[in-house]
C-alpha cells in the first residue's frame, strides 16, 4: 500500500499546568504539498484529529480519518520539544 500523507507531530508539555500541546505539518506526497495546524491543547494522540481536521479543511480529504486510513498515513511525532519550536512548527511556511 502507498503512503499517501505523512503526519509530523511535535508535542511540549507545559510542566507547570501539566497540559500538552501539539502542531502538525502534513505532507501530501502525491502532490508534495504541505499544510499545518497551529499550536493547540491535545495530548495523547489528539494530533490525528487535528490533523483530520486541517486535511477536511483544506479538501485534502473529505471525511475524517478512519484507523483503517491510517494503513495510508506515516506518523512521525517528536515528544519533549520546546515550546518556541512547537509553536514554530504550526505556523504556515
Amino acid at each position: 500500500m502507498t503512503i499517501k500523507y505523512v503526519i509530523h507531530a511535535k508535542k511540549w508539555h507545559d510542566k507547570i499546568n501539566g497540559n500538552t500541546y501539539h502542531s502538525i505539518r502534513v505532507l501530501n506526497t502525491q502532490n508534495n504539498l504541505m499544510i499545518t495546524a497551529p499550536f493547540q491543547y491535545g495530548y495523547g494522540s489528539q494530533f490525528l484529529q487535528s490533523a483530520s481536521d486541517t486535511m477536511i479543511k483544506n479538501e485534502w480529504i473529505d471525511k475524517p480519518l478512519k484507523s483503517l486510513d491510517f494503513l495510508q498515513v506515516h506518523n512521525i511525532v517528536e515528544n519533549n520539544c520546546k515550546k518556541k519550536d512547537v509553536m514554530e512548527w504550526g505556523k504556515t511556511a
